[in-house]
């Protein structure tokens, strides 16, 4: 299987990717730092080096993934994060379906769906909402 993962080697990655690589998955990495690309190489992932705020370069990433995983890394430039996951999420559900991914996996939290009272956590409630409206193909 052609797996792309977002989230660089960060907490998640630095498990995910070994594990997947050793079941016999094809990994591409997405990165934002050039300076990670021979760590991924090292672990037997494809780095693929760009900007999660770039549809094109998302796109372009994404054709050909039998799945992706998807999860925030950063917001810049935005006066709230909800204005910030809005955007992320506009971005990725582009992408997504520039590129006709079929499988996406997308990192949440518990109690997202709790409401604003929650603080930050409503970002996955708003990125979820706005995945949620892609069109379903067979």
């Amino acid at each position: 299987m052609k797996i792309t993962l977002i989230g660089s080697l960060g907490h998640i990655n630095r498990y995910t990717i070994p594990a997947l690589v050793a079941q016999g998955h094809e990994v591409t990495v997405i990165t934002s730092s050039q300076d990670r690309a021979n760590a991924i190489e090292q672990l037997g992932a494809k780095p693929a080096v760009g900007s999660i705020f770039d549809v094109a370069f998302l796109t372009k990433t994404f054709a050909g993934a039998d799945a992706v995983y998807l999860m925030v890394t950063a917001f810049l430039g935005h006066e709230t994060a909800d204005e910030a996951a809005t955007q992320l999420a506009n971005i990725y559900k582009q992408a997504l379906i520039n590129a006709g991914v079929k499988r996406v996996v997308n990192l949440s939290s518990i109690g997202a769906d709790q409401g604003k009272e929650v603080g930050v956590l409503y970002i996955y409630h708003i990125i979820e909402g706005i995945l949620a409206t892609i069109p379903i193909s067979s």
